[in-house]
């Protein structure tokens, strides 16, 4: 199982990597932005997900 900070970290991390590089890297501003919010709170949502997955199947 992951602790919350490792889930937030993994999480901003992967959504401001998918926003900010890549073809995203041309598009406004506030569009990149709408981009890490959405990818931040959906990569935060599926591992808690998981990380609740793993603490049910543990006990």
């Amino acid at each position: 199982m992951m602790s919350l900070p490792a889930i937030v970290g993994i999480s901003l991390g992967a959504s401001a990597f998918a926003a900010f590089t890549g073809k995203n890297r041309h598009k406004p501003f506030g569009r990149r932005m709408l981009y890490f919010v959405g990818g931040f709170i959906a990569t935060i949502a599926l591992l808690i997900a998981v990380n609740f997955g793993l603490y049910v199947m543990s006990r």
